[in-house]
């Protein structure tokens, strides 16, 4: 049995990609994957982006695949740059953001002789792919063409199954590397039926109907019920909006309050540009749960019979506490991919539907008599309105410029249509306790792992999947730091991001938690809040980054609009300097504030 060029087969498999939808490879420059970089260059059909560090590239095609709901292929070498996908990989398999990984490696008789820039990379990722294989050497004999044709339909079938998430094809490629003629794309090619989606469906849609009918009869029997809504699960960002819409329209439908964040896209108003009106908020839609729910008094007022549970895990940590102490009779997640995953410890039952199986419920009639005045909703709703009253006030008051007031800014300056990826640990959860709509702009962040490596080359993803969308980073000092080659890569790749640094000089949010009281002071300064004293604005002209200093909220809302007014490639970033001990004391002030003014609503209605 003769050999072929291995070319052919890979060229196959890239166009194969091509005609299933694939229209992004990032590549990281190395030896051992020329054949890989090549054939994807040479695909017309695939927009190829170069960057030269492999874990800020795993996160950049986190940030394509997140935007768009179609997966990127990530290209390496063989050696430790597999290894540095890690993070990214990890991030999109919690989160469902579909991704291919295409890793170079030495031929088999190469392995396990200390060979250079050899590691065992076969099943390198564990469990955190949905599907991995180690593919026989592309121009062996008996690895022909259309076994290239059959590996591109397997990964497409990992990463488009119900359970998107990441996928790995670990090639191995014998020297030489370089191509022997000129290279030339590959003929599109008949797809090959892999999967049986079809005949699943038909199987899955009468338990569908089963649960979504069960569903419908709690909602009747249950008239104190909550819809609660976190990140959404891959898809897209098109996808989450409309996810977020079918839970909208559920909520109302069965005359619960909907607790959600603005990552989970239920506060967007398109019709409102803004959050400045007061009391403006999409109906129903509850914004201050993070500040209610944490007092015990009116957690137990506000105890449900019911919870349907909408997305991922909630960021915030006191609603996912209520439900745990509040014990409901009925806690159901609406689960797409049917994973049972909620960190939420009372599940009851689990709806594995899509989004048309919950519009479809809302179709009928709703339940009788559940919009009444002084009733369970407009419970809900007071409170919710007087905890947002005594949160304006007091934000509106402060002299000083702090986090509050720097997300509340932000998200007013910027233009409909943008993206504003939050950072975790502080700023995701700034979005949630201070900013009630979020207007037309779309909300996002890594919350499947929820770390706060590679925040800046995710960012610079979603801008690249559609460059004339206006993208913001919403980021503290930390997380900014752990991905500076994001930074020097925009650029280089004729990208703009915008990111507004809340900068506290360390781990602000361990100022939050017990240990800040329980250890003495130098010990919590040194291991956990890790002041860096970084100046970050002597960043100013690296690499094609501009930075400044502002410090007053109208500084920061003329700042934001002409940065994306512009928007020449590179990274504008803002800095907006954060007194950390006055942040701490805001914070809980805040929190007292919107909890004293819940708890006269709560008694004047007697």
């Amino acid at each position: 049995m003769r050999s072929h060029d291995p070319y052919d087969t890979v060229s196959a498999f890239v166009a194969r990609l091509a005609d299933l939808g694939v229209s992004h490879a990032v590549i990281s420059p190395g030896s051992r994957s020329t054949p890989l970089t090549l054939c994807f260059a040479a695909q017309p059909r695939i927009r190829t982006w170069v960057q030269i560090d492999e874990r800020a590239a795993g996160f950049f095609a986190l940030g394509l695949g997140r935007a768009s709901g179609r997966p990127a292929v990530l290209v390496c070498t063989s050696g430790t740059a597999a290894a540095n996908y890690l993070p990214a990989v990890v991030e999109a398999s919690h989160g469902g953001v579909p991704m291919i990984v295409c890793s170079a490696d030495r031929p088999p008789e190469l392995r396990g002789w200390g060979s250079p820039q050899t590691i065992d990379q076969a099943g390198i990722y564990g469990t955190a792919v949905r599907w991995s294989v180690d593919l026989p050497v592309p121009g062996d004999p008996g690895a022909g063409p259309e076994d290239a044709v059959v590996w591109a339909e397997q990964a497409a079938a990992a990463v488009a199954a119900p359970d998107p998430g990441p996928a790995h094809l670990n090639w191995p490629l014998r020297e030489p590397l370089e191509p022997t003629a000129p290279l030339r794309p590959a003929e599109p090619r008949p797809a090959r039926r892999t999967d049986s989606s079809s005949e699943s469906s038909e199987c899955s849609e009468p338990r569908t109907a089963s649960d979504m009918a069960q569903l419908a009869r709690i909602v009747a029997e249950c008239p104190r019920g909550v819809v609660v809504a976190g990140p959404w699960p891959g898809g897209g960002l098109a996808t989450e909006l409309l996810w977020a819409e079918e839970a909208r329209r559920f909520a109302a439908w069965a005359g619960w309050p909907l607790i959600g964040e603005p990552v989970a896209q239920v506060r967007s108003d398109p019709a409102r540009r803004g959050w400045r009106q007061k009391h403006s908020k999409p109906t129903g839609v509850i914004s201050t749960a993070d500040h209610l729910l944490a007092d015990q008094a009116l957690g137990e007022a506000l105890r449900p019979d019911a919870a349907v549970l909408v997305g991922r895990t909630v960021t915030t940590k006191p609603v996912r506490l209520w439900l745990e102490r509040a014990q409901p009779r009925h806690v159901v997640l609406i689960d797409p991919e049917d994973r049972w995953e909620q960190a939420v410890f009372r599940l009851t039952g689990n709806v594995a539907a899509s989004v048309e199986a919950l519009a479809g419920i809302t179709r009928g009639e709703p339940p009788a008599n559940r919009e009444q005045p002084g009733g369970w909703l407009d419970t809900w709703r007071r409170l919710d309105r007087a905890a947002r009253g005594a949160l304006d006030s007091a934000i509106d008051s402060c002299p000083q410029m702090l986090s509050a007031q720097t997300a509340r800014t932000l998200m007013g300056s910027l233009p409909a249509g943008s993206v504003v990826l939050a950072a975790n640990s502080l700023p995701v959860r700034d979005l949630d306790a201070y900013v009630f709509n979020t207007g037309s702009v779309v909300c996002s962040a890594n919350r499947g792992a929820a770390g706060i490596d590679g925040l800046v080359s995710t960012a610079l993803g979603i801008a690249a999947e559609d460059p004339a969308r206006p993208v913001a980073l919403y980021t503290g000092d930390l997380a900014l730091l752990h991905d500076l080659s994001g930074l020097t890569a925009a650029a280089r790749l004729g990208l703009h991001l915008l990111v507004v640094c809340a900068d506290n000089n360390g781990g602000g949010i361990f100022s939050m938690l017990p240990v800040a009281e329980r250890i003495p002071p130098q010990d919590f300064e040194r291991l956990f809040r890790t002041p860096h004293d970084i100046e970050l604005w002597d960043i100013d002209g690296f690499a094609g980054i501009l930075a400044q200093q502002v410090s007053a909220p109208a500084q920061l809302s003329e700042a934001v609009r002409f940065c994306v007014e512009m928007r020449s490639p590179g990274v504008d970033l803002l800095i907006v300097k954060i007194d950390r001990d006055a942040d701490v004391a805001q914070r809980r002030q805040l929190a007292s504030a919107a909890q004293q003014a819940a708890r006269q609503a709560l008694a004047e209605r007697g």
